[in-house]
């Protein structure tokens, strides 16, 4: 048995995001299509978390075990980006140890969040668009409470645990585009663009720090702005390929 990773790179705008669903179009519903029409037999896949609907993804990794005692990788990664449409491509093929859970090992990720300072054409399908003056300094001060670990229940569609660490938020301005960058150990359901949301408020003068504080301590119903998924991006991850899972 051959325990089998794929690091891809995928174009999530025209997705239901990565976990199958019944009747939509989904990232892992399409890699289990071409992984099925492979090996004649159909393939568990395990990937390392959800993603939203319309997010996309430099860098993700997902797993499968297959029955073989022998595999071609260079050309397993050619057949599968053959027959897989052209938003999903395959960048990487290798054989990892049997206990490895592409889940599980995810030591941290770095989300990229796409803004632009105007309106712009050619840049509107990954980008949010505001037409508006957006005071950097303000955000930059703003980031620093979202910093460490905290309770980001607050900050996402989620009933259960919500304790994240967040270990950077870098956000950097050239030509009227800013990005965002977060890196933390874990993301819950439209975390990242909420975060974001929250960031731009503060830029825009809609909110002050302190309401964002109080959030954190729960002494407010805070009402958010969860950016627009179409500038989320899965930009980097690291994974521990030895971890016991």
């Amino acid at each position: 048995m051959k325990n089998i990773l794929l690091t891809i790179e995928f174009d999530g705008r025209n997705f239901f995001g990565w976990q199958e669903q019944k009747e939509k179009r989904t990232v892992s519903g399409e890699i289990k299509k071409v992984l099925k029409a492979i090996f004649q037999k159909e393939v568990k896949l395990i990937g390392m978390g959800r993603t939203d609907r319309g997010v996309s993804a430099l860098k993700y990794f997902c797993n499968f075990k297959i029955a073989a005692e022998k595999v071609d990788w260079e050309n397993l990664k050619k057949r599968m980006n053959y027959l897989l449409p052209a938003e999903i491509y395959v960048k990487a093929v290798k054989e990892v140890p049997s206990n490895f859970n592409s889940r599980y090992a995810v030591k941290s990720k770095t989300y990229c969040y796409l803004v632009f300072e105007g309106i712009s054409p050619v840049r509107r399908d990954f980008f949010w668009e505001i037409p508006k003056k957006i005071d950097i300094q303000k955000m930059e001060e703003a980031k620093k409470i979202f910093l460490g670990e905290k309770d980001f229940s607050k900050f996402c569609y989620y009933s259960g645990k919500g304790i994240c660490r967040i270990e950077k938020i870098e956000i950097i301005k050239k030509n009227g585009e800013i990005i965002f960058k977060i890196t933390g150990n874990r993301f819950l359901y439209k975390m990242v663009r909420r975060i974001v949301g929250a960031l731009i408020d503060v830029g825009l003068g809609k909110r002050e720090l302190k309401d964002i504080e109080n959030a954190f301590l729960g002494k407010a119903h805070l009402p958010l702005t969860t950016a627009p998924a179409k500038g989320l991006i899965l930009y980097d991850c690291e994974i521990d390929l030895l971890k016991n899972c």
